[in-house]
């Protein structure tokens, strides 16, 4: 289960980076003003990815891949 939900993790991360960084190149600097307020969605996509940090879960899943050990719980599971 931890598998699953560290790949689910990365797999939001990446797609939710991605798609608000080309945001901001098709709308270019107007989208981060206030009426439009577009830049909300990259901060709490980049505050969640901070939160429970995407390096650890990355760690997690490439131990798994690569030695078959299942992530442990810790303070970022």
């Amino acid at each position: 289960m931890a598998v699953a939900v560290a790949t689910a993790k990365m797999a939001a991360t990446r797609a939710g980076l991605d798609l608000t960084s080309r945001m901001f190149e098709v709308t270019g600097a107007r989208s981060t003003t206030a009426a439009l307020r577009l830049d909300r969605y990259w901060r709490n996509l980049r505050v969640h990815t901070l939160h429970d940090p995407a390096d650890y879960k990355l760690r997690e899943l490439g131990d798994w891949a690569l030695n078959g050990r299942h992530p442990k719980p810790s303070f970022y599971s």
